[in-house]
């Protein structure tokens, strides 16, 4: 069942319906608004949708990334069990 939650990211409040649970939620919250200050920190944007637009390519590279590191991880176990099952037989 999807509950509402109201964000405040980057100053602006959002209403979200999601069925994360409010603590996920705020922990979403959290990260989109330290990546956000990380971005201002850094750049010279000042528009709240170029900041947010900068965040939201750094986490979309993050989250490439991890999802590269798992499948190769996901392979290499599978190697790796394949080798273990051999040396059982």
């Amino acid at each position: 069942m999807k509950k509402v939650t109201e964000l405040k990211i980057c100053g602006h409040r959002l209403t979200v319906k999601s069925d994360e649970d409010e603590e996920c939620m705020r922990a979403i919250e959290n990260y989109l608004n330290n990546k956000i200050e990380e971005v201002k920190e850094n750049t010279k944007a000042v528009s709240t949708l170029d900041l947010a637009l900068l965040a939201a390519l750094n986490i979309a590279g993050e989250a490439i990334k991890t999802k590269e590191i798992l499948e190769r991880l996901g392979e290499k176990s599978e190697e790796l069990a394949l080798q273990i099952d051999k040396r059982l037989v």
